[in-house]
């Protein structure tokens, strides 16, 4: 039906106006699909490696590792901590994080079985701060503790207890360890501490490492959480003649 001439280019315009305002919502739609569906990515992630959620790979070798390459890797990092029964037996190596609920579980299993020294190995904990800022801090602080020789100690300490990772609950658990709690601030946030660190994310990417915790055991890589039999079993299959 004929209409005024008039009115046919605010028609158009108006047309033209809707049309770009729906592609404007269904933009603006899409991008907040998109940041929902990254932000439950990452919930998962973490979850996952804080212990809420199951992992695919939980308890179960999930490749093997070029050992040629690990020990060359772990020869050249700044610091290699060896928690062991007089540096005998296997070389265990966890990478892992303070954080991760799966880490914290393994703990009592694995500080079991160094006491037990049956079968006897040698563990090699390589700090992998992944899970955020609290994470980092207290790997800084460990590795500040072992510039003054009290790794140990204090790696247990935040192994096994529920220390705040703060600058104020870090420095005063190394002042009840009998460190020096000025060194230790100033030393975990320097130089020497970030390039251990770096060295450590380093290697952990040039052996496929991308997630804690993860094990070496001989030249298996298992990925996540297991029970105390199947830690032992794997350390006493990996056992030279």
């Amino acid at each position: 039906m004929p209409g005024n001439d008039n009115d046919r280019p605010r028609t158009v315009r108006d047309a033209m106006d809707n049309a770009m305002g729906e592609v404007r919502n269904s933009r603006r739609s899409n991008r907040r699909n998109v940041l929902m569906i990254l932000a439950i990515v990452g919930i998962v992630v973490v979850a996952r490696q804080m212990g809420f959620l199951g992992d695919s790979y939980q308890g179960q070798p999930r490749d093997t590792v070029d050992v040629a390459v690990l020990d060359a890797g772990l020869a050249a990092l700044p610091f290699v901590p060896v928690l062991d029964g007089n540096g005998q037996g296997v070389q265990v190596v966890e990478f892992f994080d303070y954080r991760c609920g799966h880490c914290r579980a393994m703990a009592p299993i694995v500080h079991d079985a160094l006491s037990a020294g049956e079968p006897p190995f040698a563990l090699v904990p390589i700090e992998l701060p992944i899970l955020g800022p609290e994470s980092v801090l207290a790997s800084q602080y460990a590795m500040a503790a072992a510039l003054q020789n009290g790794y140990g100690p204090f790696h247990r300490a935040l192994m096994f207890s529920t220390v705040p990772y703060t600058d104020e609950g870090l420095t005063d658990l190394g002042a009840a360890l009998g460190l020096d709690p000025v060194r230790l601030a100033e030393d975990a946030h320097g130089d020497e501490v970030a390039a251990i660190l770096n060295a450590n994310r380093a290697l952990a990417a040039d052996i496929g490492v991308d997630g804690t915790p993860s094990f070496v055991i001989g030249d298996l890589l298992i990925v996540g959480g297991i029970d105390e039999a199947s830690f032992i079993g794997l350390i006493a299959a990996s056992e030279k003649p």
